[in-house]
């Protein structure tokens, strides 16, 4: 389950944005995320927490949620070329 987050500021550093939505999530759902989707323009590393480039993400959005790392891992890749 993800968690949409938004926040323009331009005196904030995504960092900063990124924590506050965490915390929000906390306070929301009881748990802790481990994931969040960004656009492009937002990305960054954070040591607690996994930031993931997701093209329809909008910028200055945050999706702030919890997936399932064992069970993404353990799918089977699906090939991403079409066929003519």
């Amino acid at each position: 389950m993800y968690m949409m987050w938004f926040d323009d500021n331009t005196r904030k550093p995504v960092a900063r944005k990124i924590e506050e939505a965490v915390a929000a999530y906390m306070r929301h759902f009881k748990t802790r995320p481990n994931i969040v989707l960004v656009n492009e323009a937002d990305q960054v590393q954070l040591p607690d927490i996994r930031v993931r480039v997701a093209g329809y993400v909008q910028r200055n959005n945050f999706w702030v949620g919890w997936e399932d790392t064992a069970a993404i891992n353990a799918a089977p890749q699906v090939a991403t070329t079409g066929t003519r």
